[in-house]
């Protein structure tokens, strides 16, 4: 084995082993939450965070993944300003429209805004600690604030005996503070930059950039989370976006091993020096990720729903977890090929299967939530998510083919 393969492998054991531990963190914070707080209160949670991923969605133009794409063109500390701009503005798009459509709750309109600005700020540090190859440090950000979220969590609920949405949202603020605190530390080190570069030019080339990998990427996240703003709107309430939150979660939790190797997938695909090395990376990284995401399926379906039921204090995930198995592989391949896109600047292709997908959700659910509740959510789900795996496939097959 050579250096550089013994360094990739290094890397994607960090990539997993953090993510394991993020799961870990994840998951003792859910079942506090639905243990304390029910299926209702999990709802509400669910419910706000969407409209904290909104945010980060729309973070994500100028502060997101395209500064990975765009680190041989632009000086990384050049980007800081426009995306820190950026952020805050987002902030306010993404929560005065979300709160002004009905699609998220006016009361937490404060809480989304001021908490998505952090989760967004902890991202972008992310993605430039991600383009200067300091890889286990972009990795720790997202252990780390899972771990501060756990610790505070369980001191307001047991120790302040403060059991409520809000002790959640003060926690959840606590640990993205904190992390942030320590992604300004890190971003520090990041190299100097040799030639000043006109602000106007380096936001220019952020756009360009950046709109097409971040439209796919919030397409995506609608795609996902849509479902619990329609459930949360619907005769079924919050009750049902709490249920159907825990079964979501546990579908990601599935995909853990795609979204370790998925951001090494995109670093790699992008200083690739030859189609070779790009299609063995991908390939050994696609078989992986259905691998590990096959193996925790299995393992979900196997456990019964009284199981589920004496976890999380209530009834009824076992169904919605079984209607979600089709999303389960097609979401683990879909991650794995949308970066490779993303890594030969390929964006748009992600951009227009999220698109197709979300059309599919809205379309389904429409039709299904109100007949079937969560069953039917999760039916609407693992059809979107088959229309775009199909979609990247093509997609992918078509760039690689044109890139001989």
């Amino acid at each position: 084995m050579t250096q550089r393969e013994s360094k990739s492998k290094r890397e994607e054991y960090h990539s997993v082993g953090t993510r394991v531990l993020l799961l870990g963190f994840t998951t003792a914070v859910i079942l506090i939450n639905t243990r304390v707080l029910g299926a209702a209160g999990q709802g509400e949670i669910a419910w706000i965070q969407l409209g904290i991923l909104l945010v980060t969605g729309i973070s994500g133009f100028l502060a997101g993944g395209a500064v990975v794409y765009l680190q041989k063109e632009i000086p990384l500390r050049s980007m800081l300003i426009p995306g820190h701009i950026w952020l805050f503005i987002a902030a306010l798009i993404g929560t005065g429209g979300g709160v002004m459509s009905g699609f998220l709750p006016s009361e937490h309109f404060g809480a989304i805004a001021v908490l998505g600005w952090l989760q967004g700020t902890v991202i972008f540090h992310g993605q430039l600690l991600l383009a200067d190859h300091n890889i286990r440090r972009h990795n720790s950000l997202q252990s780390l604030q899972g771990g501060i979220l756990l610790i505070t969590l369980m001191m307001a609920f047991y120790i302040f005996d403060d059991p409520s949405v809000k002790s959640f949202l003060v926690s959840l603020g606590l640990s993205l503070g904190l992390t942030t605190l320590l992604s300004v530390w890190w971003i520090r080190r990041l190299p100097p930059s040799q030639i000043p570069m006109d602000l106007k030019e380096v936001v220019k080339r952020l756009w360009h950039f950046g709109r097409s990998a971040q439209t796919g990427a919030l397409l995506q996240m609608l795609t996902n989370r849509a479902n619990l703003s329609i459930l949360a709107r619907s005769n079924a309430g919050l009750t049902a976006t709490g249920v159907y939150s825990i079964a979501f979660y546990g579908l990601e939790a599935m995909w853990l091993v795609p979204r370790a190797l998925a951001p090494l997938v995109y670093q790699r695909t992008a200083v690739a020096t030859s189609q070779e090395q790009r299609l063995k990376g991908t390939f050994d990284a696609l078989k992986k990720a259905l691998l590990g995401t096959s193996m925790l399926l299995v393992l979900a379906l196997l456990i019964p729903n009284s199981m589920y039921a004496w976890a999380f204090g209530f009834e009824g995930i076992q169904p919605v977890v079984k209607a979600l198995a089709p999303a389960a592989i097609c979401g683990a391949a879909a991650s794995i090929i949308a970066h490779h896109l993303s890594g030969m600047g390929k964006h748009h292709w992600n951009a227009w299967t999220s698109a197709f997908g979300l059309l599919t959700l809205v379309l389904l659910a429409v039709e299904l939530i109100p007949q079937f509740g969560t069953i039917g959510a999760a039916w609407s789900a693992s059809g979107a998510a088959a229309v775009q795996v199909f979609g990247l496939l093509w997609a992918w097959r078509r760039c690689e083919k044109s890139a001989d």
